[in-house]
């Protein structure tokens, strides 16, 4: 299969995405949220800075062309960061894991305007199995009473999928993925850090060694996120990488059993199946554009 190899590391990335609001939401319990989102957003920069300078292209990442390029998606990749720390303390694991699956919906939106992707009739209902699928894993007897923090959580993908879009659109222009990922999070972090203080001045006391070895691991973490996304979409469309992201429900699920020590349902068993339906139908579509030039 053509894109056998992107599939694969989409869906290592996917699985350890699925680990992600599990570490985030153990950890904002003890530790408070938009400290922890500033300072690992700024440590995910460092493995790629750390590659620009030693390819000698770090200047670029100050350069007025890149830095107005670059703003937008850092922007939008702290709102979406920032929005699910505080959204995860707020809200219960179970709604983060449901709400989150909207990000597909939002992808196949926001990629069909402003990339040119054409999404067919097949990627939408594969899409659709798979957001099923991640719906029946995490859904529980008396619905979903939304609260502020599901609604941060609702914002949370939208913020990403549009940082996604314009990030695919840099790339596409030739911009490399470590040059991107390096101002992602560096112009990030800064602004977190920044909007911290003007609301929270007390945060300097959070400013300790173990406090900021937590954050560094954290970030660490991010950054390899960010790079197995980045090296998914620069090959495939961002619709059709977004739609292995209720993989996460289910690798929620499991780390869930493995940490808390929770029983698998029959329930979750169909959304397994579901979810894994969707997958393999999903990398036996083709993939078109509408425009090579968007």
């Amino acid at each position: 299969m053509k894109f056998s190899k992107t599939y694969l590391i989409l869906t290592f990335g996917m699985v350890l995405w699925g680990m992600y609001p599990i570490l985030t939401h153990k950890i904002v319990l003890n530790l408070d949220p938009l400290f922890l989102v500033s300072v690992s957003m700024l440590i995910a920069s460092v493995p790629f800075i750390i590659q620009l300078i030693l390819k000698k292209e770090y200047k670029q990442l100050f350069s007025q062309k890149i830095l107005r390029a670059l703003v937008p998606v850092a922007l939008f990749t702290a709102a979406g960061q920032a929005f699910l720390f505080a959204g995860t303390k707020l809200t219960s694991g179970i709604n983060t894991g449901l709400l989150l699956q909207v990000e597909p919906v939002y992808s196949l939106i926001l990629g069909t305007i402003f990339l040119g992707e054409m999404v067919g009739g097949g990627q939408i209902g594969a899409t659709l199995i798979m957001v099923a699928g991640a719906m029946t894993i995490v859904y529980k007897k008396g619905g979903v009473n939304l609260n502020f923090g599901d609604l941060l959580i609702l914002l949370s993908p939208l913020m990403f999928q549009i940082s996604h879009a314009i990030g695919k659109k840099i790339l596409n222009k030739g911009a490399k993925i470590g040059l991107v990922l390096a101002g992602r999070h560096l112009y990030g972090g800064i602004m977190l850090i920044i909007f911290a203080f003007i609301t929270n001045k007390s945060i300097i006391s959070l400013f300790n060694i173990n406090n900021i070895k937590t954050a560094s691991y954290l970030g660490l973490y991010l950054s390899l996120l960010a790079f197995l996304w980045y090296s998914s979409i620069k090959k495939i469309p961002v619709s059709v990488a977004s739609s292995f992201l209720p993989l996460t429900a289910l690798v929620s699920l499991l780390g869930s059993v493995f940490f808390l020590k929770e029983t698998i349902s029959v329930q979750q068993y169909i959304g397994f199946f579901l979810i894994a339906g969707g997958i393999i139908w999903q990398t036996h579509l083709p993939i078109h554009r509408i425009s090579s030039n968007k």
